[in-house]
């Protein structure tokens, strides 16, 4: 897949991420998921870091593009996790999630590690 087409597919997960996290919801679908809700936010971000990382495979710089990445995807979400706070009325920044967000980006560099090592 060509570069500029991977970069397009991560920025488009980051902002479906961002739209996804910040619209409201009804609270009482909230309260309900709230386990379930742990398991998408890994997903989510498992996700949002293995692109993000396959976008920047063929860097001179690998090893610092990978910590890089890892760590402005954990900023990201802890982000996205004030913003919930501050800018929504019915939604709540948690740091259940943010834990959940760092498992995914850190089962995603794993992964990413495992399948570098056998191409």
């Amino acid at each position: 897949m060509a570069h500029k087409t991977l970069i397009y597919i991560s920025v488009g997960i980051t902002l479906l991420i961002a739209v996804v996290s910040l619209i409201p919801i009804n609270q009482q679908i909230n309260q309900q998921v709230s386990y379930l809700d742990k398991g998408v936010h890994v997903l989510m971000y498992f996700l949002l870091s293995f692109i993000w990382l396959i976008t920047f495979r063929n860097t001179k710089n690998n090893v610092n593009y990978f910590y890089q990445i890892l760590l402005l995807i954990a900023l990201y979400g802890i982000i996205i996790e004030v913003l919930q706070e501050v800018l929504t009325t019915n939604r709540h920044g948690d740091l259940k999630d943010v834990i959940a967000n760092v498992v995914g980006l850190i089962i995603a560099g794993i992964v990413y590690k495992q399948i570098s090592k056998k191409n």
